[in-house]
């Protein structure tokens, strides 16, 4: 229903009525507490539908009337009622209503409003508040100094995910040296995250807008090392010659074979075919694969290709297993699919290897699930 609203006020009323469509804006976006308290947007589309009508208020306004204040405080007052994170749209996007020269006004309110409350310092949600309107007005302005100010007054000593942050505008922005100063040195480890691989990312963005190959094929082929993943080899070969190239594919799938994780493995060895390796692999994990959950094994069913008969009985059976084991009756038709695919690559395939044949597979299933008559009954129709 609020899409709907949506579609109509912008395409029916505004061309014709802006200062009409206007009010209605406001007046629907003051629904949004309401609406959110009312009902359980853990999907988050409602909120997607209000930041949507948040960017239709910048259109809206810009057509309309102006207030006797401006917009520029009409700007800052519906930012200050934010609580839902709605508005969060404004103030990147307030470029569509606002001019270069207000856009600075609005900014030194925040900078201003910002190292008053960090003199007061008894409230650091309301220090945060600030830096975050700072930084909308800075995206607005694609100022990456402004946006820096934002972030260092209020963290002096930023954390690498800051430093990420401040690193990505700065290349969004086109400004690449001030990037890399954010990309200097080490960044440390993190229990379940890269930082470093992060760091060279970003740097071999930065080369690649500087137009710097050398550096950048350096910094992939160190992020490589680091990171070994079909898609930072994949950057790298455009880079290096067909010997280079060899010579790291070599290296890429040794590095590869040391993973722990058996989807960190099998996903690029899939990727670069190859795929006895991969069944060697998949045979050996497939314990390990059966904990996976449902959609990194379907993202790996997704690049086994047909004819590699092997690979995908394994991923199938894992992803019938989590089905049946859950009994997830709304997945019982993917489940049944997966069944009747097993079935006909039971009359394709040579060997199983050291896997249970179809079967003795089937057998298995029957034993623990047997009584899931609603999928077999799905099934048993053809």
């Amino acid at each position: 229903k609020i899409s709907e609203l949506h579609y109509e006020i912008e395409n029916n009323i505004l061309p014709k009525w802006p200062d009409k469509a206007f009010k209605l804006i406001e007046a629907l976006l003051d629904t949004a507490e309401n609406s959110l308290e009312r009902c359980d947007d853990s999907n988050g589309d409602i909120g997607d539908a209000y930041q949507n009508i948040c960017l239709l208020w910048l259109k809206a306004a810009s057509m309309s009337s102006a207030p006797k204040s401006g917009w520029t405080n009409a700007v800052k007052l519906l930012a200050q009622d934010n609580d839902y994170g709605i508005l969060d749209p404004l103030l990147p996007n307030a470029h569509m209503l606002l001019s270069e020269d207000e856009l600075r006004q609005l900014a030194a309110y925040y900078e201003n409003g910002l190292r008053a409350s960090l003199t007061n310092k008894y409230d650091c949600r309301a220090d945060f508040r600030w830096s975050v309107n700072l930084k909308g007005v800075a995206e607005a302005l694609k100022d990456p100094t402004m946006y820096q100010q934002a972030m260092l007054l209020v963290s002096p000593s930023p954390n690498y995910i800051q430093m990420e942050d401040m690193a990505k505008f700065c290349i969004g922005c086109g400004a690449y040296d001030q990037a890399m100063k954010w990309l200097e040195g080490d960044w440390g480890t993190a229990q379940w995250d890269k930082p470093n691989a992060t760091r060279l990312s970003l740097l071999a963005d930065c080369y690649l807008g500087l137009n710097q190959q050398d550096k950048r094929r350096i910094t992939l082929i160190e992020l490589l090392d680091i990171s070994p993943s079909y898609k930072n080899f994949q950057k790298i070969l455009p880079l290096v010659s067909a010997g280079e190239a060899g010579q790291l594919r070599v290296k890429f799938i040794a590095s590869v074979l040391k993973q722990s994780d058996s989807y960190a493995k099998l996903a690029p060895l899939i990727q670069l075919e190859e795929y006895v390796q991969a069944e060697e692999i998949a045979i050996k994990d497939i314990d390990k694969l059966a904990n996976y959950s449902y959609t990194t094994l379907l993202s790996l069913l997704k690049l086994v290709p047909e004819d590699r008969h092997l690979i995908r009985i394994i991923l199938l059976r894992c992803l019938l297993d989590d089905i049946l084991t859950r009994a997830k009756t709304p997945a019982y038709n993917y489940g049944v699919d997966y069944l009747r695919e097993l079935d006909q690559l039971d009359t394709k395939i040579t060997t199983y290897a050291t896997l249970p044949v179809h079967a003795d597979y089937m057998l298995q299933v029957k034993g623990k699930h047997g009584r899931k008559h609603s999928f077999w009954s799905k099934y048993n129709t053809q």
